[in-house]
């Protein structure tokens, strides 16, 4: 077996796992946005900060056994151009999308694992969205003209990389692994305040399972077995895509996924293409154990249109923010990038106007009607 078939049946398997908690532990971070605007339970929203105070202390810990401070090249969550403004829109965009849309992209495989037709037609969207944002001339005609100058280069303030490590002055792997674990453990105490140990023992396994699946991700890439995959592409007349350090997103894979469909006969099997594979098998396989399998429908017409909308906006909004709620979020965030914290700053801003939007634009017709009080409607 080729390193390259270890590293991609390896990618295949974590995210596996990783769909399979996501539908157990009914893991959503808009959900959990929305019920704690809306409804003022933080539950759901605690456990997507339980997988990501994991993902750091996991992946400050894959650091220190490799040795080695990781700095991802795809996409490069580390490296010393800050690209706010993409970080800025994209996320905004992102975020408005997924609220339209009923999902970001793990949540909508998760629903299509669960039966979901409607959500089939939602993620083809944001694939394609995906697609036509990062493989055609899309970005370069229409944004990069103008949003490649909202940049900014670190190298001129004599900072190699953009990892909040390096930019407190701790540019040792050591160090890095300290603020890894100390930013972990504090989103985990945090959480453990909302949601308590003991009595939600399954959502915490399954949310600090997904967390190691992201560090499982590094350990892949960076380790001995993407580094073998590295070298035995150097000596190939067309290298396989998408080798890199790297764990997993949804942002770019959709892409990755659509033009694996379209370009079957090349070496288009990338990491990406097997977290999307691997997340919808996982995801389909605990419905089915679980009992949660259930065929839906497509939804109204105006509903369906929404959805629709919003798959534009969160696909496209994904290449553009170069991350998603686990990219930025769980891998960003763990190797501690500032500009995947504004990237997803910027996803939960756009999620946030969205969502009060939406409530206001529900709640207005109430107040319109006849008896309507604050007491009896509000």
């Amino acid at each position: 077996m080729t390193a390259m078939t270890e590293l991609l049946m390896g990618a295949f398997a974590a995210a596996a796992v990783l769909g399979a908690s996501a539908q157990a532990t009914r893991f959503c971070p808009l959900g959990g946005l929305r019920e704690t605007l809306l409804e003022r339970k933080p539950t759901r929203l605690a456990a997507y900060g339980v997988a990501a105070g994991a993902a750091l202390m996991a992946v400050a810990l894959l650091q220190l056994a490799l040795g080695q401070t990781l700095i991802p090249s795809r996409p490069a969550y580390t490296g010393p151009v800050l690209p706010w403004g993409r970080l800025v829109l994209g996320g905004l965009l992102f975020g408005a999308g997924m609220v339209l849309a009923r999902g970001c992209p793990l949540r909508t495989l998760v629903r299509v694992g669960q039966g979901s037709l409607q959500a089939v037609l939602v993620l083809a969207v944001m694939a394609l969205a995906a697609y036509a944002m990062s493989r055609t001339s899309l970005y370069g005609l229409w944004f990069a003209p103008w949003i490649d100058g909202w940049s900014l280069d670190l190298r001129r303030f004599g900072l190699a990389h953009q990892d909040l490590a390096t930019v407190l002055g701790l540019g040792n792997t050591g160090a890095h692994a300290v603020v890894g674990l100390a930013l972990g453990a504090m989103a985990l105490v945090l959480c453990w305040r909302v949601l308590p140990l003991h009595k939600r023992l399954g959502v915490w396994l399954g949310a600090v399972l997904i967390g190691v699946v992201v560090a499982a991700g590094y350990a892949l890439t960076a380790g001995p077995i993407g580094q073998r995959a590295i070298e035995d592409a150097s000596f190939m007349g067309q290298p396989p895509d998408g080798l890199g350090v790297q764990s997993y997103t949804f942002a770019g894979p959709l892409s990755d996924a659509v033009y694996f469909l379209l370009h079957p006969s090349n070496q288009t099997t990338t990491f990406g293409v097997m977290a999307v594979a691997g997340a919808l098998l996982g995801a389909w396989l605990a419905a089915l154990l679980r009992r949660d399998f259930r065929p839906q429908g497509v939804a109204g017409w105006r509903e369906g249109a929404r959805q629709l909308f919003g798959a534009v906006l969160t696909g496209g909004g994904a290449v553009l923010g170069l991350g998603c709620t686990v990219g930025h979020g769980l891998s960003g965030v763990s190797v501690l990038s500032i500009g995947s914290m504004l990237g997803l700053a910027s996803i939960f801003t756009g999620a946030w106007l969205t969502i009060r939007l939406e409530a206001g634009r529900r709640a207005a017709p109430l107040a319109c009607a006849p008896g309507y009080t604050a007491a009896s409607g509000g």
